[in-house]
C-alpha cells in the first residue's frame, strides 16, 4: 500500500512539473496542424482554379488579399505587420529546419567523413548546408506553391486578428445585456437552465474556431467584413445567452 501511495504521489508531482511541456507540445502540434491545413487549402484552390499556372494564380490572388489587408484600419494590432511576421517566421523556420537536418545527416564529424562514399561530402566544407540550398533552389513550382500558401495562411490569420476590436466590443455589449437579463430573471424567479448556459459556452469556442478554419479554407476573402462581422455577432449573441442563463445564486 505504501508503495502504491508513493507511486501516486510521484505521478502527481510529475504532472504538476511537466504541464508546461505538455502545453508547449500541444500548442505547437495544433499550430503546425492549422498551418498545414491553411497552406494546403490555398494550394488546392490555386491548382483547382488554374491548373495550367497555379503559382501565378496564387501569386496574383495573394497580391489582391495583401491589398485588402493593407486597407484595413488597425486598432489594436496592425494586420499587415502581423501577417508579414507570421509568414517570415514560418518560412525562415522551415528553411532553418531543413538545413539543420541536412547538416546532421551529411556533415559527418571526424575521420568518418574521409571514408564517405560521396566526393561531395568528403570535399565540401558544408555539404549539408549546400545540399539544402540546392534542394530549395531546384524545388520548382511545388515549393513556390507551398511558400505562397504559407503567406496566404499568414494573410488570412492577419485578417482574422483584425476582427478582435469588433469581437471585444460585441462581447462586452453581449455580456452586459446578458447580466441585465440575468438580474431580471433572478428578481422575478425566472427559469434557470444550465444546459443552455453550457451549450452557449461551448458555442462561443465552436464559432470562433470553426470561423477561423473557414476563413483559412475559403477560396476568396477579398471582402473580409462579410465573413468576420457575422462571426463577431454570433459570438456576442452566444455570450449574451451564456450570461443571461448563468446560475441565479453565487
Amino acid at each position: 500500500m505504501a508503495t502504491d501511495l508513493a507511486t501516486i504521489e510521484r505521478s502527481v508531482l510529475l504532472r504538476q512539473w511537466f504541464w508546461p511541456l505538455r502545453l508547449a507540445f500541444w500548442s505547437a502540434a495544433i499550430g503546425v496542424t492549422v498551418w498545414i491545413f491553411g497552406m494546403l487549402s490555398q494550394a488546392a484552390w490555386a491548382t483547382h482554379r488554374h491548373p495550367e499556372d497555379p503559382v501565378g494564380y496564387q501569386a496574383m490572388h495573394l497580391e489582391q488579399e495583401l491589398s485588402t489587408l493593407a486597407g484595413l484600419t488597425p486598432v489594436v494590432v496592425e494586420p499587415a505587420a502581423v501577417a508579414r511576421f507570421i509568414g517570415d517566421a514560418i518560412h525562415h523556420t522551415a528553411l532553418a529546419t531543413a538545413t539543420l537536418v541536412s547538416r546532421a545527416l551529411m556533415n559527418i564529424p571526424g575521420r568518418a567523413r574521409e571514408f564517405a562514399a560521396s566526393d561531395f561530402i568528403r570535399n565540401s566544407p558544408d555539404p549539408g548546408g549546400a545540399y539544402a540550398r540546392e534542394l530549395v533552389r531546384g524545388a520548382g513550382a511545388d515549393w513556390n506553391l507551398l511558400i505562397l500558401g504559407t503567406y496566404g495562411f499568414a494573410v488570412r490569420t492577419g485578417m482574422y486578428l483584425a476582427m478582435l476590436p469588433a469581437l471585444a466590443l460585441g462581447c462586452l455589449l453581449g455580456a452586459v445585456d446578458g447580466l441585465v437579463a440575468r438580474a431580471s430573471r433572478k428578481a422575478n424567479a425566472g427559469r434557470e437552465s444550465s444546459s443552455i448556459y453550457h451549450r452557449a459556452k461551448l458555442g462561443v469556442t465552436f464559432v470562433l474556431i470553426t470561423g477561423y478554419l473557414a476563413c483559412l479554407a475559403l477560396p476568396d476573402v477579398t471582402h473580409p467584413n462579410m465573413v468576420l462581422l457575422p462571426l463577431a455577432v454570433a459570438a456576442a449573441l452566444l455570450l449574451r445567452l451564456q450570461a443571461a442563463y448563468y446560475k441565479k445564486y453565487l
